[in-house]
This record gives C-alpha cells, structure tokens and sequence, in this order.
C-alpha cells in the first residue's frame, strides 16, 4: 500500500491529537491544538525520521532535527520569549556546560540552549542538538537554584550521553516515525499529555514513538549518575540531585498533577533516590536565601498566566502570601508588581516595586537587577522620555545581560527620533550577532528611517536565526532588488545571501539522508 507524503498525513495526525485532547484532557495546551490550524495550510514536505542502515544519528542529523524541532516550537503561543528569566536558565547551563562536555560521548552536542514555555506543570526536556525545554512550573515548584541546577545536569546528561540520539534512531527504524508525528508527540508529552501522544500513534506508531520519548530505567539511572558528577565539578552540592527527587517524590505524593508531566518521561523510583543519596549524601539542602532565585521564582509565577482573570487570581495570590525572610519578601513584591504592569496598573505596579526594593536593599547589585529593570519598564511605560538615560546607565553597568540590553532598545525605538536607536542596535548587532530581538528592533529602526534595504536585511537574519532559511534568502533577494543602498550595504548583502544559500543547500543535503 503507497504511503501518503507527510504534508497530507500531518495535518490528519494534528487534528487527531487535537480531538483526543479535547476528550480525554479538559485542559489540553492551546499550543497544542493551535498546530493543526497552522499545519493544514501547509504544503511543505518533512522527511521521515532515523536510518535503519545507520543504526545511529549523526551529529549533523542530530543538530538538524533539532533546528526543525525548534522552528516548530517557536510558533507556539505556550513559548515564552523572556530575556530575563531565560538568561537567569542560561546561566546555570553555562556554568555546568563545561563539566558536562568533559562527560560526553563522541559526536555528542557540547552546546545547551535553554527555552521557555508557559506551563504551571514541573517540566523540562531535552531536544535533539542540545536544547532544554523548561516549563515555567519547573521554576516555581523547585526550591531552591541548586535543585534547578540538578534538573538541568540531568537533561544535559540525557544529551551527552546521546541517549536521545539512540532512542530517535530505534525509533526510526521502524520506518513510521517521522518529524511530523515527533513534533506532535513531543508537544504533547512535554505538556503532561502522555496518553494523547499514545493514541496519535495509531497501530504500529505507537510502539515507534513511545520508545522515542521515553527513557530507559538505565537511562536515567545513567543521566542521575552523570549529573552528579557534573554538578559535583561545577561546584555545587553534592546532595543536590538527590534533593530534586525527594521534591519530585513529594509533589507526587500530594497527587499533584503538576509534577505528572516530569514523571511520564522520567519514571522515577525509590532506587533512584536511594541511588543518588548514596553517591552525594542525604543532607537536606540548607534553605536558599539567594535574592535572584526568588525574584526569577516570582516572575515564573507572574509570567505563567495569560487570560485576564488569570491575571487578577494570581495578583490576589500574592497579595495573600507570607514570606518569611527578606530574600521571600522582596519576590512577593516583585511578582504582584509584573503581574500589575502586566494588567496596565501602573502607579499600583509601582508601589509593589517600591516594597519590593525596600526588602532587598541590603542585597548585591547584580541580584537586584530584575527589580532594577522593572523599574526602568514602568518609566518607559509612563515617561518614555525620561527612561533612556536610566536604561543606559542599566546596560553600562551590566552589558552582559540580554535584558538589559533588549530594554534599552525598547526605550530608545521609543523616541521619536529612531537615529539613536539605530546607531545602538547597529552595534549590538555586531556584538550580538545571535539576538534575534536585537534584529527586530533595527528592521523597526530601519523602515521608520527609510532604509528599507536595511530593513529587509535585518529581517533576513531575524527569520535566519528563527530556522526560516527560505524566508531569510528570500528577504535578501528583495533587498537586493530595493534602491536605495550603498556599496558597503549591497555588498553585506550579496555575502549573506552568499552564506544562507550555502547553509540552506546543507540543510536539504541532510534532509536528503532522512529516509522519506
């Protein structure tokens, strides 16, 4: 019997899983549902996954996966696109990257790069090519930064060891796993919803993706052991891991649906616990009283809801809560605060902000700095004209941060004159050829100064940085077209069209060793 190209199957498959959400979850993710929508306008063609010739991925295979993966999972209205909170995830990623290359398997990615999703279940997940997916609910049920840390040395574990590489390529020997049915699946199990990804997999798929998402026991007991040892080298607690899965076992003693999510994809076991309590110690984790864990712990909660009422039932929540010491008091305050911007109060937003900074003022100024940045926004927000000196002496004093950045462009696209604007974000650009944020917003400068060759091209590498190859080479082909631009620009041009060509007919030579 001929098999149906994948862009006629996907768009069956999306409104499969579409339905048994809705029948057997009440809550089911809107992201989740929103892909069929997208998909069934779609007329282009995913390749099948894994080689049963090659009984492996290769690194090239493994990375390219990812980049479609990802492509995917940016346009989902669960992503959260939040400079501040991801950086702050970034940072302990960066600090564990180097213990965790030194445990990696040949052909293993040796680069992490965390994104967000707004979930209230205890989630995170490794993608091929070395991304972490973190739920919000990850941040807010943990508690402390070092049980964080051990999540992560967890999921990297997964990722150099290539344990996700191996599953993706079993999987893909049975011929019926393909991206499409991955995505789905991995969308849906990553939010919680284990027994829709299941019944996607009608007859023999199932088996095909239930292997590709789930761990083996010796998988994890691999991925806690290797954790260990990488937070070990980083320089935290050795009882660390074991104290992320005494909090797993915990919520999952309250029969907490939150914690579920995790759980599908990680069993976990009294072994586990016992395993790892053996290896760093049984010492409970003394209390952490760090400011900066407790304010990303508030903006986590802050950032989750979407709806208004939403919005309103957790200001109230914060308003309600208790906080113990100082580091507790200032995120209570500091949360109720973005949740009131984030509703238009500002003066009431700006009076949370003002308890907020009234308990933290004994901590560092690095720690401080979310506080310091709302601050700024709710300038912005009220005297747009007043906040750019304020944010850039914010950006001279911490020029490593992504968000401080990201808001002293906001401030300055927001005056009427966007020459200062452009010259900023030309220069970012160069420092930062990776901020995709930064691309954006010198597009926006671009066309409101009426260079729109500039402009097409600063959108080129925006869609670029996105995984829209095909959308990037066809925005510099319509700058290559517009008047307007000078020798230095033209030739910019011409080399980046030059590269992304190249890079797009790499990618189509890899698709190629994709069984179709």
């Amino acid at each position: 019997m001929p098999t149906l190209p994948i862009h006629r199957l996907r768009p069956l498959r999306l409104r499969v899983i579409a339905a048994l959400l809705a029948m057997t979850l009440p809550c089911a993710p809107s992201w989740a549902q929103s892909a069929e929508t997208r998909a069934s306008g779609s007329s282009s063609s995913l390749p099948t996954l894994g080689d049963p010739a090659q009984g492996s991925l290769t690194s090239a295979q493994e990375n390219r996966l990812g980049e479609i993966i990802m492509r995917e999972m940016r346009q989902e209205p669960a992503y959260l696109d939040d400079s501040l909170l991801r950086d702050y995830l970034q940072t302990i990623v960066d600090r564990l990257t180097p213990a965790a290359r030194r445990t990696a398997e040949m052909e293993a990615p040796t680069r992490f790069h965390v994104f967000l999703l707004r979930d209230r279940s205890f989630n995170a997940f490794a993608l091929p090519g070395g991304w972490i997916g973190v739920h919000t609910g990850l941040v807010i049920d943990a508690q402390s930064h070092d049980q964080v840390a051990a999540v992560f040395a967890h999921e990297m574990s997964h990722i150099t060891q290539r344990h996700i590489a191996q599953r993706l390529a079993q999987a893909g020997k049975d011929r019926l796993l393909s991206i499409g049915s991955l995505l789905l699946a991995i969308a849906a199990a990553s939010a919680g919803q284990d027994q829709a990804a299941q019944g996607l997999a009608l007859g023999g798929q199932a088996a095909a993706i239930d292997n590709a998402l789930r761990f083996s026991r010796s998988n994890e007991r691999d991925a806690d052991r290797t954790g260990e040892e990488v937070l070990s080298e980083s320089g935290y607690p050795p009882q660390a891991m074991a104290s992320m899965l005494q909090r797993l076992q915990s919520l999952s003693r309250l029969d907490d649906g939150d914690v579920l999510a995790f759980l599908q994809t990680h069993p976990l076991t009294s072994e586990r616990i016992a395993d790892a309590e053996a290896r760093g110690g049984n010492q409970p984790l003394p209390p952490d009283h760090d400011l900066l864990f407790w304010l990303m712990h508030a903006r986590a909660r802050a950032l989750t809801p979407t709806t208004h009422d939403a919005l309103l039932r957790e200001e109230q929540r914060f308003h309600a809560d208790k906080a113990g010491f100082p580091a507790q008091q200032a995120a209570l305050a500091y949360g109720q605060a973005v949740l009131l911007q984030r509703l238009g109060r500002f003066d009431a937003a700006a009076v949370a902000l003002d308890r907020a900074q009234t308990s933290a003022r004994d901590a560092p100024a690095p720690e401080r700095l979310p506080l310091d940045l709302l601050q700024v926004e709710l300038q912005l927000a009220r005297q747009p004209a007043s906040a750019v000196d304020a944010a850039r002496a914010l950006q001279a004093r911490f020029p490593q941060s992504t968000a401080a950045r990201h808001l002293l462009a906001r401030c300055l696209l927001a005056q009427p004159d966007k020459t200062m604007a452009r010259s900023f974000l030309r220069q970012q650009t160069v420092a930062h050829p990776q901020d995709q944020v930064m691309w954006e917003d010198l597009a926006r400068a671009e066309a409101a100064l009426g260079a729109p060759a500039a402009q097409h091209r600063a959108t080129a590498e925006a869609y670029a940085l996105q995984g829209k190859t095909e959308a990037a080479i066809e925005q510099l082909r319509i700058a290559q077209r517009t008047p307007g631009a000078d020798y230095f620009e033209a030739s910019i041009i011409a080399a980046r069209l030059q590269a992304l060509q190249r890079v797009h007919a790499q990618q189509v030579s890899i698709d190629k060793t994709l069984p179709q």
